[in-house]
Order: C-alpha cells, then sequence, then structure tokens
C-alpha cells in the first residue's frame, strides 16, 4: 500500500481527519466514506472546490454520507473511543493505491485531494461513489471540471 509520504499536507489532513471521522462514529474500520466526509469537512481542498464548480449542494452531500456513517456497525462501547486495532476495508486500499495511479497520470509527485476524489470516483461499487453518482458526480465530469479551459490540469492544491 501506499505510505503517506507521497501525500501534499491537504491530503495528509484529510486522512488524520477521516481517522477522526471513524472514531467520532465509533467505528473499527476506515472506509471511503469517511475519507469522503474528511474531503467535505476540509475547509479549502481542490476536491471541494471542483465539487462546488460542478453545483454540487455540498452540505446536503455531507448530510448524506453522515447518514451512511450512522447506518455502519459501531464498537460495542458507546460513544467515541479509541479502538485497540483500525483496520482499512479492501476499498480503502484500492483508493490509496489508485490515487497514486491517478497524481502519476495528472502528473503531480504527491497525491492531493483531488486524487483521492477521482479515487473514490472510480470505485462505482463503494457508498461514496454512489452517494457522490446520486447528485450527478461522476468520476468523468469531476475529471473534466479539474481541468482549464485550455485543456491543461489545474495546478495541485497547496492544501
Amino acid at each position: 500500500m501506499l505510505g503517506f509520504d507521497r501525500f501534499a499536507e491537504g491530503a495528509q489532513e484529510a486522512a488524520t481527519r477521516a481517522y477522526e471521522i471513524m472514531i467520532r462514529y465509533g467505528h473499527t474500520q476506515l472506509d471511503t466514506e469517511h475519507i469522503l466526509l474528511a474531503l467535505l469537512e476540509q475547509p479549502e481542498s481542490t476536491a471541494k472546490q471542483v465539487l462546488g464548480e460542478l453545483k454540487v449542494n455540498l452540505e446536503r452531500l455531507r448530510q448524506r454520507v453522515e447518514a451512511s456513517l450512522k447506518e455502519a456497525p459501531r464498537l460495542a462501547t458507546p460513544g467515541p473511543v479509541q479502538p485497540q486495532q483500525v483496520y482499512i476495508t479492501p476499498r480503502v486500499k484500492m483508493l490509496m493505491d489508485r490515487s497514486g495511479e491517478e497524481a502519476l497520470r495528472l502528473k503531480s509527485d504527491l497525491i492531493s485531494t483531488e486524487h483521492l476524489m477521482l479515487a473514490i470516483l472510480a470505485d462505482g461499487d463503494g457508498a461514496a461513489a454512489r452517494l457522490l453518482a446520486e447528485e450527478k458526480v461522476t468520476y468523468q465530469r469531476f475529471e473534466a471540471a479539474l481541468r482549464d479551459p485550455q485543456g491543461g490540469a489545474r495546478p495541485v492544491a497547496a492544501l
């Protein structure tokens, strides 16, 4: 699996926030919905900016992701606790690998939030990708929105 050393600051913050969200919901497995919510909670990420440009109702999407997380299995202990062991789902492992591939494809040395979002969208079977699809966000639309009018890639966000 890809190490966090190739993550830009914003992607590192999203990964940390995803872990915090997992704890907040009392989950022991980190899944793509945690990462999606982390991206939505980040104030200034390219991924969130592109969703805004696609006219996504970010508040409604956030609420739907939270509702999905509330339905996921929790630890037996009520309230947020530190799990003894954190597991990542196979879907998150694929997301991490795919985000690295997206960064390379877009000629970026570092993985940024937009690469994480593209990786989420590439997995059409996952709950996070389905929630985005219900908001009319597809891999193709998101990728097209990343490009500027001259057809070049948008600069990688500093965050």
